[in-house]
């Protein structure tokens, strides 16, 4: 951050070389100080340094400067509108699915600009967002690395560039929420309460050709002894095929077929040589226990592609560096204290179940999460490892 605060002390000397008994009782901040008129002009001519755009704002601040009698007004609009950008980003991540939609209020933007001009401060606001996200310093440090034209690396400074963005909107949604919030290119989960870190650990996600879909949404329950009822597209592309092969195959692994009116079918009764992909008209549940493809714990929450966190019998995939193996839900590494963490305010049922005796148990429970808490499963390509260093990840769905 060395080079940041290097510019804003800079700019704050500046400021300070023509400073003026400011007049309390006017209604205007910024005409008739040209001091504060120049450090906001300087700001903005240093807005690569803060991953902006400072074409994004020239035009409007030469149209307020000439506005007459309306220059104070839209110069302080445009002032808004600049820490605006740098309090929550000027893009927000795309998210395939909005199902929880953020309220961006963490910071009064326009008070702390009106209080920070008038006490001749403006070039230090900068340095107040930034103290409240230390990984946007940091990407911030990294991009000043890339933007030097000895270290000069186009690709890395625009995944710099999104990133400082995309975290100023995490950094301000985090200090006033509970968040799971797991990244696909790391296949990493952090969970957040006010902005404190709880528990980080791995996750498996999809596969390229089954990609986990990103999302905000809210955790509804947790279930304890799932059932998993097979989508669709698996029963078509993988099960089918070996039911066709071995008539077994769905007793041997605890799958049971349900006919349209929601009943168990006798598979005895069934000629697997009369189906095929295209006229299979059942549904498939896995029964309840360890080896169950979601484990022995299911987070629920409202998500377009059916997906889950969940645990899974396969606990060798996450000792893997590269963890992209499911079908497009998200298995824990830990999922028992996700569970807990989620439910913390009544534990009684998850802490009598016996995880080490499964069997023990014949359906599924399930138990209201009442602590609001959102998910957010993003997508960028620069993160922090569990160690906290800054990385990036290698672009695995080929996103843009």
């Amino acid at each position: 951050m060395r080079i940041l605060f290097t510019i804003l002390l800079l700019v704050s000397l500046s400021m300070k070389s023509h400073a003026q008994e400011v007049d309390n009782t006017s209604k205007f901040i910024f005409v008739g100080y040209p001091e504060r008129i120049q450090v906001l002009d300087s700001l903005i001519n240093t807005a690569h340094f803060f991953a902006l755009n400072k074409v994004d704002y020239q035009e409007a601040f030469q149209k307020a400067i000439n506005a007459g009698a309306q220059s104070d007004s839209l110069i302080q609009k445009l002032a808004t509108r600049f820490f605006n950008d740098l309090a929550y980003g000027n893009r927000i991540p795309k998210l395939q699915y909005e199902g929880t939609k953020f309220n961006l209020n963490t910071y009064d933007v326009p008070a702390l600009v009106n209080s920070y001009t008038t006490q001749n401060t403006l070039a230090t606001l900068p340095t107040y967002f930034l103290s409240n996200s230390v990984e946007v310093a940091t990407i911030l440090d990294s991009l000043h690395y890339y933007q030097d034209s000895a270290h000069l690396n186009k690709d890395k400074v625009a995944l710099l560039v999104k990133a400082a963005n995309e975290f100023r909107w995490l950094s301000a949604i985090k200090r006033n929420n509970r968040i799971i919030l797991v990244n696909i290119p790391n296949a990493q989960l952090n969970a957040y309460d006010s902005n404190k870190l709880i528990m980080s650990m791995r996750v498996v996600v999809g596969k390229s050709w089954s990609q986990t879909t990103t999302l905000s949404s809210l955790v509804k329950r947790v279930v304890l002894n799932p059932y998993w009822h097979v989508p669709g597209s698996i029963i078509k592309n993988e099960m089918i095929p070996k039911f066709k092969n071995d008539q077994t195959y769905f007793s041997k692994h605890n799958y049971t077929v349900i006919d349209g009116a929601g009943k168990a079918v006798d598979l005895s009764t069934v000629d697997a040589s009369g189906y095929s992909t295209s006229n299979f008209p059942f549904s498939i549940r896995q029964g309840t226990g360890a080896n169950n493809s979601l484990g022995l714990l299911k987070i629920e929450f409202d998500s377009p592609s059916a997906i889950y966190l969940h645990d899974s019998p396969q606990k060798s995939l996450f000792k893997n560096a590269s963890r992209f193996n499911s079908h497009g839900c998200v298995r824990l590494e830990k999922p028992v204290d996700v569970g807990k963490w989620l439910l913390q305010d009544d534990t009684k049922e998850i802490d009598k179940f016996d995880f080490k005796n499964p069997g023990k148990y014949s359906k599924p429970q399930y138990v209201k999460v009442n602590i609001p808490t959102q998910v957010i499963i993003w997508y960028t390509l620069v993160d922090f490892d569990s160690e906290g260093v800054l990385k990036f990840y290698k672009n695995i769905y080929n996103k843009k």
